[in-house]
């Protein structure tokens, strides 16, 4: 009769959801009468919603000795070997059982389950070779509710979230797996490659070659640190170059850099960003600002590539576009004195823009000394002269005489040194001539 409460009393707790209650239950119940295989099946039940799989896996085994037609106790097994992603051991569990009842709907049941989640592995490695993404989602996501604690399936998980660009939550996954398990060197290489496509160069390296010491052949981990080595040794050399002053190899070395592995978003970001520097230095600036919008729509975050970008609309005089990019910028590090002084500086080109540019009138650089402004301003003055155009028609006359004035502006300005320090400080015309 004690034996009889025990169970009840376990079956009551096991309703209530208090798992823990009912394995002690169950096991005084065993204590009482340990040829009775119910009481080892109700205990592995509870045990496998404590994710005890080891000992509900015992308590299988054990009631399956004792009564070696428990069908309860075959599925029980099983699924301990199922939730952890076992799938051959699960199948050799169940055999004994189909082999004295072939048609058993719940053994057949269970198999059909184990196949179908082979077959949705199958899918999602061969989806996650091809980089199809959306596709191995869609098969990873079946597999998980079925073998939620196998390590096999969420370092799929971890490699399918790389492929999202969800960096650090694929290193989390890996790392909690690699406290169960440190010298597995799959893991080991997802989590170095989550590091190394979230930015965290050297340490995804680290990962990389603790892989290949825990196992030599590892293929992929040996692969990918070669593609990083050489991917290093060429942006190394790009920015030796660049600090000595030849861009165009720096250029050419940040080029092949790029080359060798499109996937690794946040190290080419970099890249792009270096490279955009050295076009800036041979005055490409359209090509560097081509650059520096790659580099941050491959990492939105980073912010040299937005400043840079800034410096080159500038150059080309997107003074709109330039005060918008730094305001962006800005939110990012909103306590950057650096990023505060360039939108100040912007934002006061964009006000010289709308005055007239006498630079442009008289087509001379900004930084053009005294002599050359004098020559720019003969030749362009010499060009516009009313006399030269006494025979046209009015309307080419006006033009004439509106650009002859202009030019007669321009030079008043730019040849006397304190108007012109007044104008670059943007002042406009009519405040230069009040004061």
């Amino acid at each position: 009769m004690a034996d009889v409460d025990f169970k009840a009393l376990g079956n009551a707790k096991y309703k209530e959801g208090k798992y823990q209650e009912a394995v002690e239950a169950y096991s005084k119940a065993i204590e009482n009468d340990p040829t009775e295989p119910t009481f080892f099946g109700n205990r592995a039940a509870a045990l496998l919603m404590l994710k005890k799989y080891d000992d509900a896996l015992t308590d299988c085994k054990a009631a399956v000795a004792i009564d070696n037609a428990f069908v309860k106790a075959y599925v029980r097994g099983s699924k301990c070997y199922i939730l952890r992603g076992l799938l051959f051991e699960a199948k050799a569990f169940l055999s004994p059982l189909l082999e004295k009842d072939p048609q058993n709907p719940e053994a057949l049941k269970e198999t059909a389950t184990i196949d179908q989640v082979e077959k949705d592995i199958a899918s999602a490695r061969e989806h996650l070779q091809n980089n199809d993404h959306d596709r191995a989602t869609y098969f990873v996501d079946r597999i998980v509710p079925v073998c939620p604690d196998s390590s096999m399936v969420l370092s799929m998980r971890a490699d399918l979230l790389i492929g999202r660009k969800k960096y650090d939550d694929a290193a989390s996954v890996c790392w909690a797996l690699l406290a169960k398990d440190r010298q597995n060197p799959d893991l080991l290489f997802l989590r170095g490659k989550a590091l190394l496509y979230g930015g965290s160069t050297e340490s995804g390296m680290k990962h990389m070659t603790e892989a290949l010491r825990v196992d030599p052949d590892h293929s992929r981990s040996r692969e990918m640190l070669k593609m990083v080595k050489a991917m290093e040794r060429a942006k190394n050399s790009g920015n030796e170059s660049f600090k000595q002053g030849r861009c165009e190899e720096a250029i050419s070395f940040y080029t092949e850099a790029l080359s060798l592995d499109p996937l690794n978003t946040m190290y080419n970001s970099t890249v792009l960003c270096n490279r955009a520097a050295s076009k800036m230095k041979l005055k490409k600036y359209q090509e560097a600002l081509e650059d520096c919008e790659e580099s941050a729509r491959l990492n939105p975050t980073y912010v040299k590539a937005l400043t840079r970008k800034a410096e080159c609309m500038i150059q080309l005089e997107q003074y709109e576009e330039s005060v918008q990019t730094l305001e962006a910028a800005m939110k990012l590090e909103p306590d950057s004195n650096d990023i505060n002084a360039r939108l100040r500086e912007a934002k006061l080109e964009l006000k010289k823009s709308k005055r007239k540019n006498y630079y442009k009138i008289l087509d001379v650089a900004k930084d053009a000394s005294e002599y050359d402004i004098k020559k720019a301003y003969k030749r362009a003055a010499l060009k516009h002269h009313p006399d030269k155009w006494a025979n046209c028609t009015d309307e080419e006359k006006e033009e004439s005489e509106k650009a002859f004035k202009d030019i007669g502006e321009a030079y008043s300005v730019l040849s006397d040194s304190e108007k012109k320090h007044k104008y670059d400080a943007g002042m406009d015309i009519e405040e230069i001539d009040g004061e």
